[in-house]
């Protein structure tokens, strides 16, 4: 069986499940019902790659079309999550690759990546693929009690 990676809006009923395991790391306490709303609400030209191995979810990619004064036209991926006995294993090589491809056939001409700054593997892996650091930036967040 071989790796194939899958652009979809919408996730098959099959990997929503898997997806929510791997976004868990993320937002804890995720369920399938909250990523499902979640993915209901995305803009409508979100996309997500996701890298399976038959009935199994190895690993995905958010792609976003960034919208911005300050920047120019570009692709970002919002997140890239590859099970953790998955990984070194080139399937982010592989998310990384098709999110390329998806941002030129977008016509962008940059592909933006975030992590956050404690995460230096990731910063190793995405400058072994030739990005290069152009920022760094706090981000700020305050709790609006909208229970």
């Amino acid at each position: 069986m071989e790796l194939q990676i899958l652009r979809t809006r919408h996730p098959p009923e099959i990997y929503l499940s898997q997806l929510t395991a791997l976004l868990d790391r993320e937002l804890p306490y995720s369920d399938v019902e909250q990523v499902s709303q979640r993915i209901e609400e995305l803009p409508k030209d979100d996309r997500l790659l996701l890298a399976v191995l038959g009935e199994t979810l190895l690993g995905f990619a958010h792609l976003r079309i960034a919208h911005s004064l300050a920047y120019n036209p570009s692709a970002e991926v919002v997140s890239i999550i590859v099970r953790e006995q998955n990984r070194r294993q080139g399937i982010g090589r592989r998310l990384v690759a098709a999110a390329e491809t998806w941002a030129r056939q977008s016509g962008r001409a940059y592909l933006l990546l975030h992590t956050d700054v404690t995460r230096t593997p990731a910063h190793a892996f995405y400058t072994a693929l030739g990005y290069q650091k152009s920022s760094t930036s706090v981000e700020f967040v305050r709790d609006l009690d909208l229970k």
